[in-house]
């Protein structure tokens, strides 16, 4: 089953990679013409920042009496993508975002075993914005459906735990929302703020384990 649900993840990536790689190649071709500032037009971004997991912890309880257990929830992540304004303050999104790794940590007599739980996941949103006049500043809001990815690996589990190690996937669809700030800048370029949440990721019991995961991130856009 999940074989078939990776199959279906890898093309619905590649499809929205592709999008991507079409719209940087026509940021190249036209990047000596002036960008729409307003109206209906295509646009292309990349971005960097931090993700950060709530894990259910919950899902996570194993080991025998006396285990202690940590969660490190943050890591650097990077996301990719393209969208067409339909309206002035209307737009349809899509893009990929990796959420990098996060771990989950088991210390008993046994010694230490750590689990590491790695999120991407690829969406689509419709994106409503009100400009703040002539500013070049504009608020957005964004509300989507997202297809997330989760990839497990244990290790150390069998004498820390009592459970054989695993190696698991796990696909899901989820809700995504968003909200940010966004700042016209001179050559079609606009420099794009927001935070972007993905309701659950995962699923229970262990493996996967679920999760709710948050993006703060700082994209680059090129406004055609």
């Amino acid at each position: 089953m999940w074989i078939q649900s990776g199959t279906r993840f890898l093309v619905v990536s590649r499809m929205a990679l592709v999008a991507v790689a079409i719209s940087f190649s026509a940021t190249a071709a036209f990047a000596q013409a002036p960008a729409a500032a307003s109206g209906a037009g295509w646009y292309t971004g990349f971005g960097v920042g931090q993700s950060r997991l709530g894990f259910k912890t919950g899902d996570f309880a194993i080991g025998p009496a006396g285990t202690s257990t940590s969660f490190d929830e943050n890591d650097t992540a990077f996301k990719f993508f393209a969208g067409y304004r339909v309206l002035p303050w209307l737009a349809i999104e899509g893009g990929y975002d990796n959420l990098g790794k996060s771990r989950v940590s088991y210390v008993n007599a046994g010694g230490t075993a750590n689990l590491d739980y790695r999120v991407d996941a690829v969406k689509v949103a419709g994106v409503g914005s009100f400009a703040f006049g002539n500013t070049g500043f504009s608020a957005f809001g964004k509300l989507g459906f997202g297809y997330a990815r989760v990839r497990e690996n244990t290790s150390g589990f069998p004498a820390v735990v009592g459970r054989a190690d695993v190696s698991e996937r796990d696909y899901r669809a989820t809700s995504v929302i968003g909200a940010g700030l966004q700042y016209q800048l001179p050559r079609g370029l606009a420099l794009r703020a927001e935070y972007e949440h993905y309701n659950e990721v995962g699923e229970s019991p262990l493996p996967v384990g679920r999760a709710r995961a948050g993006l703060w991130s700082l994209s680059l856009m090129y406004l055609f």
